[in-house]
């Protein structure tokens, strides 16, 4: 199974060899569809790319990168900088 990057969404997903998909090729690129945006592209499923998987199917877990923690001085910053925006 290899990782593609979508060349007009960026996203990551997996993609599975299907025999109908070598039909269309020119080389060692496929066609094949963007499962999150539906556009087609050319692929090279010989090469994966190392990006986490930000794209799966209903049902399979996809990887979550977690918020990054912020220290105390970088959370009062941040406080100061949204009451500024305020109304009172």
């Amino acid at each position: 199974m290899a990782r593609l990057k979508c060349k007009k969404c960026a996203t990551v997903f997996e993609y599975t060899y299907r025999p109908l998909d070598s039909l269309v090729h020119v080389g060692p690129l496929k066609r094949v569809q963007c499962p999150a945006c539906g556009k087609s592209s050319w692929f090279n499923p010989s090469s994966s790319v190392k990006d986490p998987v930000t794209w799966s199917p209903i049902g399979k877990p996809q990887e979550q990168v977690p918020p990054p923690q912020l220290t105390e001085e970088e959370l009062e910053k941040k406080h100061i900088e949204e009451s500024k925006y305020e109304h009172a």
